[in-house]
């Protein structure tokens, strides 16, 4: 007698399995996908702000560099200022030329504007620029930018003027009458029976225009560059604060 095993036998799969199975692999990779997006969104959120604590450092720091460049300058003009008088006045005595020898060594030397490129070069190479959301900031970081390269342009030519004066300064001035000038600093004096290199008038009348200029220069051009620099730093700073919420609170804590 044959004995007939039972067989178990499956039928095609229904389409409802079918589309389970479809729907739970495609709710497994969208949701990878959104958590993979999610992650990115946070890094990037993450590296924005960090970019912005990072230029609000710098921006302090370009300040504090902008004060002490006008306080400078106006020292500069001042000096300047002593100096034109004495060549305009046209008397000379040993106390005169005392004084024009130490006003002499204050207005020629450099007085440039350094600012903190930190984070603005990872901005500009590193692609930072695109995390920042805030229009207002772009804008504002540009416009500094631009500043800060106009203020960089016209330093050099400022600069250029100091250096032809001062080339022109060591036909006038006998550096053997300085005869300390880091003691000068705490009071010491010029050599007495000082003498200028030249009484010619016409070369003294060419090294006060050259002073004259730079005078010009400092007051009317370069005070006012500092200054715009200086306006658009701190509006840029105090926008960053209070658009990503940075306290000095949380400042003082980072350092």
């Amino acid at each position: 007698m044959e004995v007939h095993h039972p067989h178990s036998h499956h039928g095609p799969k229904k389409w409802k399995e079918h589309f389970l199975e479809f729907f739970m692999l495609f709710l497994a990779v969208s949701l990878g996908f959104f958590a993979e997006n999610q992650r990115e969104h946070y890094v990037e959120r993450h590296r924005e702000t960090q970019y912005m604590e990072s230029l609000v450092e710098d921006l302090k720091n370009d300040t504090i560099e902008f004060n002490n460049v006008t306080k400078g300058n106006k020292r500069l003009v001042n000096k300047i200022d002593t100096a034109l008088t004495i060549f305009y006045q046209d008397q000379w005595n040993d106390s005169i030329l005392k004084k024009l020898y130490i006003v002499n060594l204050s207005y020629l030397g450099g007085n440039l504007v350094y600012l903190s490129e930190r984070t603005s070069s990872q901005l500009k190479n590193a692609g930072g620029m695109r995390l920042i959301r805030k229009q207002n900031i772009t804008d504002q970081i540009a416009e500094y930018w631009h500043l800060a390269e106009y203020g960089k342009a016209y330093g050099e030519v400022y600069e250029e003027l100091k250096i032809r004066a001062r080339e022109q300064s060591y036909s006038i001035f006998n550096q053997k009458y300085y005869n300390n000038i880091a003691a000068m600093a705490i009071g010491t004096t010029i050599d007495d029976g000082v003498k200028l290199m030249t009484n010619d008038k016409n070369v003294l009348a060419e090294f006060a225009n050259r002073l004259s200029h730079i005078r010009n220069a400092t007051e009317k051009v370069q005070l006012v560059i500092v200054e715009k620099q200086k306006a658009a730093a701190t509006k840029l700073l105090l926008d960053i604060k209070k658009e990503y919420h940075i306290s000095d609170a949380k400042e003082a804590d980072k350092n």
